[in-house]
């Protein structure tokens, strides 16, 4: 997957980071799917393996979405692959922190969420 371990051991506040619930749904071909979310200008909490993490009903749930929410603007302004926006923000140097399971993102501007579905 990615690489987090340079991030391990950074102890960044996790305090007052909104943590990413999954929420379930199908999609027109009846393939099930999760969705977490990142809001604008709030640290998230993420889990790194979502599909190892959450299994609705038993099953594994391989398709996931990061839906991005504007503050700015008041409303979801998209959403987009987990692992490709994952990618990104480890490359980028968006995460402030590790804790095996799960990732801490730094607050991102709505520029920057913009970037993730691109």
């Amino acid at each position: 997957m990615f690489d987090y371990s340079k991030y391990q051991g950074r102890n960044a506040d996790w305090s007052n980071a909104f943590v990413a619930a999954p929420r379930f749904f199908t999609d027109p071909e009846g393939v099930p799917f999760g969705v977490l979310a990142i809001n604008e200008g709030i640290e998230t909490v993420m889990p790194k393996l979502p599909n190892k993490r959450y299994h609705p009903d038993g099953a594994e749930i391989t398709n996931w979405r990061i839906l991005l929410y504007s503050r700015t603007k008041g409303n979801v302004i998209g959403d987009t692959d987990f692992y490709g926006a994952m990618k990104k923000l480890v490359t980028g140097g968006y995460i402030l922190d590790d804790n095996g399971e799960n990732v801490l993102i730094q607050a991102l501007t709505l520029t920057e969420l913009d970037a993730l579905m691109r």
